[in-house]
């Protein structure tokens, strides 16, 4: 018996604006797909503006998509070419006339339908600049939508303008423009940013005028989660933007950007390029080149989004400046600083989002989120106010090597049956010795789960369970376990220098590793996705 044939995912690529990267994403993600033993197929989707076969090492590729709109013409599969990589074909657009920039709808459908069939486990679109009808439609139908942004301001308001157009393409998919028009047509020019209203405005709408098509609304803006990279990183600002860009977008748009991670900037994809040679063919050594590995593993990680949350982010102070409720005061200074960065006026992650006087709105309510953690009393009626049914467990004053490191609410102060019992708190000073058991026994003591740790770092819970257990071979080189350590360590409040420097002493026993020079001259680097 043979064995059933599976539809392939696939993966678009857009982000609004050219010259980001969205080719040398596409290209490279794929290549390596193709390096685990997958099956990839390559697709050209920038309709007369085609540039995929450069990055995918084939200058002059012998078939055309074009091909594919004539009277009897073949299957996309038959027009697939093999590239010099062992598992990778192109589907290009090379010799594509100049009146397939603007496909007509029946042909966009034709490929929507033909992607499904293609004999590959991953088919990769790339797609073109701008918010084009064909363009939103192939990034819609894949199972995977991703864009690409580099940390420029202009990249990243195109960027939230495609993922707003998008969405409204969506909306019309569903058969909820409607909900769209009758907003926009009571809206004057200049009121809504970038031009038309975000997921949240319309949800927010659609609630007040009682629609009847709320919860289908509701589903829609939940299941809508592109996945975003940030290509040409160049400083630790650019390498945090990913993050910060998600954030804003979740509170402001009502988004769930899920961020797959960066690419360093590397003079490397520049040669590459010149050469017409796959990037990760010709320079694999590079650091670029491992950016790349941790996108694309990231796609085989990837799970349908959540949709059972609320589409109306919270306002609770904790929430604003992206705190837990047992975070201590250092806590809330550093998240403040970190906050106040994503939403200043010069902020990269904010572009096009907000004028001068909501941003200043902002602002002010940062001011009362902070003003009112930070003062005892406050925070304790506060607190009062936001749990009725049970308030977390009192904040213990944390000593001084272990600040932030408090317990978490379990269960209703007055329900002593329902306390979770931890184990002890071990001693801990400022020349403890820190191993991967004490740091588990760390945190069970104050009640943190693993989970929660993986959730605010982006660290996968087969590193954090390697760090714990000390399983060394499990873990990436020592810049990245740097990363993990000041990451777990602010988690727990502990003091992340102190950590990374005894932590690392019992890996490099180990596992020396060539970047200790790097470590030693104080270069951190992020911690890998």
């Amino acid at each position: 018996m043979s064995a059933p044939v599976t539809q392939p995912r696939i993966v678009a690529i857009g982000g609004g604006k050219g010259g980001v990267g969205k080719s040398l994403v596409a290209a490279n993600v794929g290549i390596f797909l193709a390096t685990l033993g997958k099956r990839v197929i390559l697709v050209d989707g920038s309709f007369g503006a085609p540039n995929l076969h450069i990055f995918a090492g084939v200058p002059r590729p012998a078939r055309s998509l074009s091909e594919a709109l004539a009277a009897n013409g073949p299957a996309l599969a038959d027009i697939a070419v093999p590239t010099y990589v062992p598992g990778v074909k192109l589907i290009a657009g090379v010799y594509d006339p100049p009146w397939i920039a603007e496909p007509g709808p029946a042909f966009v459908r034709m490929i929507c339908e033909q992607l499904r069939t293609l004999p590959a486990d991953w088919v990769v679109v790339d797609l073109g600049p701008g918010l084009a009808s064909p363009t939103l439609e192939l990034f819609l139908e894949a199972d995977i939508s991703m864009v690409v942004a580099v940390p420029d301001p202009t990249s990243i308001e195109l960027m939230h303008r495609f993922v707003k157009a998008a969405f409204l393409k969506l909306l019309d998919r569903r058969g909820l423009a409607h909900l769209v028009r009758t907003r926009t047509g009571e809206e004057k020019p200049g009121e809504l940013e970038g031009g038309s209203p975000s997921p949240l405005e319309i949800w927010l709408d659609a609630v007040e005028d009682g629609a009847s098509e709320v919860h289908a609304l509701r589903d829609a803006i939940l299941g809508f989660a592109p996945h975003l990279v940030i290509n040409s990183a160049r400083s630790k600002s650019d390498m945090e933007l990913g993050r910060a860009v998600a954030s804003v977008a979740r509170r402001r748009l009502g988004v769930q950007i899920r961020y797959l991670g960066h690419l360093e900037y590397d003079e490397a994809v520049w040669a590459s390029t010149r050469r017409r040679r796959p990037l990760l063919i010709e320079h694999p050594e590079t650091r670029v080149a491992k950016c790349f590995e941790r996108v694309a593993r990231g796609l085989l990680a990837v799970r349908p989004p959540v949709t059972d949350g609320e589409v109306l982010p919270s306002d609770s102070h904790y929430e604003l400046l992206e705190v837990p409720p047992t975070a201590s005061f250092e806590d809330i200074r550093r998240a403040n600083r970190r906050i106040r960065d994503v939403y200043g006026a010069e902020s990269i992650a904010i572009s096009g989002l907000y004028d001068p006087a909501s941003l200043e709105a902002v602002h002010r309510r940062l001011d009362l989120a902070y003003t009112s953690l930070m003062d005892a009393a406050k925070r304790k009626e506060y607190d009062l106010e936001l749990f009725p049914d049970g308030v977390p467990m009192p904040v213990t004053p944390p000593s001084p090597s272990l600040e932030g490191a408090t317990s978490r609410p379990t269960a209703k102060v007055d329900d002593p049956a329902a306390i979770v019992i931890r184990p002890p708190m071990p001693e801990v000073s400022p020349q403890t010795e820190f191993s991967g058991p004490l740091l588990r026994q760390i945190r069970e003591a104050v009640g943190v789960e693993l989970r929660e740790i993986a959730e605010r770092s982006k660290i996968g819970m087969s590193y954090l369970h390697a760090l714990e257990g000390e399983v060394f071979a499990k873990l990436p080189a020592a810049v990245y376990v740097r990363g993990f350590l000041a990451e777990y360590a602010r988690a727990l409040g502990l003091d992340p220098e102190r950590v990374k420097q005894t932590y690392l002493r019992r890996y490099r026993a180990v596992r020396p590793s060539p970047d200790d020079e790097d470590d030693v001259q104080g270069r951190d680097r992020p911690a890998k996705p």
